[in-house]
């Protein structure tokens, strides 16, 4: 009886020291969305392309970036209206069997994610999917190189409020930038070319006086 006691003594004081921690990593959750600026994510579907705008106190909104995107394809084109943000993640498994990085939910089953990769791999990626950003070509979700996906899984907090409409006179306040093609041919193929990994061999290419043969290596 002594010795139930004893465990059951041990897991209680395990309990508490995980709702201890739990609570730590959820103020510091907080006061983190509470730093981070206010942006509106404004997609405009029919150019394919992305305005991050950031709410100013008197209520007015600043354009801060622009981004090239894909969205859905006939049959599955992304809705339009206004959303939140609401989910996070840093890899997520779409319907198709892929994977997206960096995949930030705002409506159901619609995310803002990378260019898909065939595995959870960061030298797995779909390159010839990559080459089609700026058009349509997704299931539903809005497709953006891994440093744009990033950007908004870093910065824009959850809540952030999504605006999907369609514009065919003007891509948004900053235009529409032109994204990086992957040559298929090139031995870099798997890698997107705007992800920061340090093993990434598009930017160990970009190093002054290494080779792109040595750089593949």
């Amino acid at each position: 009886m002594k010795a139930v006691k004893k465990i059951t003594a041990v897991i209680l004081v395990f309990i508490i020291a995980l709702s201890g921690h739990a609570q730590r990593a959820y103020a510091a959750s907080t006061a983190m969305e509470t730093v981070l600026p206010q942006f509106v994510i404004y997609v405009n579907r029919a150019l394919d392309c992305v305005t991050v705008k950031l709410q100013n106190p008197d209520g007015t909104e600043t354009a801060v970036k622009s981004m090239v995107c894909s969205t859905g394809r006939a049959g599955h084109e992304t809705p339009t209206g206004f959303f939140k943000t609401s989910d996070y993640y840093d890899w997520r498994l779409m319907v198709d069997g892929t994977y997206g990085r960096y995949a930030v939910r705002f409506n159901r089953g619609i995310m803002f994610h990378s260019v898909p990769y065939y595995s959870r791999s960061t030298d797995r990626l779909e390159y010839d999917q990559y080459n089609l950003l700026g058009q349509k070509a997704s299931l539903g979700c809005v497709r953006l190189s891994v440093a744009d996906a990033k950007w908004i899984y870093d910065f824009c907090r959850k809540g952030t409020r999504v605006v999907v409409y369609d514009d065919l006179t003007t891509p948004g306040e900053l235009g529409k930038p032109a994204s990086i093609p992957i040559d298929p041919a090139s031995p870099f193929r798997g890698w997107d070319p705007t992800d920061i990994n340090p093993l990434n061999p598009w930017l160990v290419a970009a190093v002054p006086g290494q080779s792109l043969e040595a750089a593949g290596q």
